[in-house]
C-alpha cells in the first residue's frame, strides 16, 4: 500500500470517527428528554391541587408598575390528568372574576420541565411562563405580562394529589 492509499484511508477513518462520535453525542443528549437530573418530569408531578404563595417573595414583579403582589388575583390551580385546568381567584368559585372584573377561565395546560402553558377554553389569552424551578410540591414560573409590561415570578404550592375520580 502506497502513502498516498494510507492518507486517504487515514482520512477515512478519521472521517468515520468524527461522524460516530457527533451521532453518538446526538443520540445520547436526545435520551435526555425534559427530565431534570434525577429524571422526574413537571407533566407527572403537576397533576392535583396547587396553592399560589401569599408570603413575602412568593411573588415577585419586575418592572415600573404600581402593582403589587395582592394585585394579582389568581389564588389556586387545579390540575388535572387529561390535560384540563380550572383556576380560582381567593375565596372564589372554579368560575371567578379577578379584582378588575375579568372572568378566570377553565381550559386545558400543557408543560415540561422548562414551560407551561394555559389556554382557557374561550380562545383568549394564552398564557405562556417559563419554568424556573420545581420539586415535588413547590412550582415557580415566570412570565411577561403584556399588558402592564412587567415580567412576573411566582410561586405554586402543591395541596394535593388528584383523585383517580376527579
Amino acid at each position: 500500500m502506497n502513502s498516498v492509499n494510507k492518507r486517504i484511508i487515514t482520512r477515512v477513518v478519521r472521517c468515520f470517527f468524527i461522524l460516530f462520535t457527533i451521532h453518538y453525542s446526538l443520540i445520547t443528549l436526545s435520551s435526555c428528554g425534559s427530565g431534570d437530573d434525577d429524571g422526574r418530569r413537571l407533566g407527572e408531578l403537576i397533576v392535583g391541587t396547587w396553592q399560589r404563595g401569599w408570603n413575602e417573595g412568593d411573588v415577585i414583579i419586575e418592572g415600573e408598575t404600581d402593582l403589587k403582589p395582592e394585585n394579582f388575583a389568581y389564588d389556586r390551580f387545579e390540575f388535572h390528568d387529561d390535560g384540563s385546568y380550572n383556576g380560582m381567584v381567593r375565596n372564589g368559585t372554579f368560575i371567578a372574576f379577578d379584582t378588575e372584573g375579568f372572568v378566570i377561565f377553565d381550559g386545558t395546560y400543557q408543560c415540561d420541565n422548562y414551560n407551561m402553558k394555559l389556554e382557557p377554553s374561550t380562545g383568549e389569552g394564552t398564557m405562556l411562563a417559563q419554568v424556573v424551578s420545581f420539586t415535588d410540591n413547590t412550582l415557580k414560573l415566570r412570565y411577561e405580562n403584556e399588558q402592564y409590561n412587567v415580567t412576573i415570578t411566582f410561586i405554586i404550592r402543591k395541596l394535593s394529589p388528584q383523585s383517580p375520580n376527579s
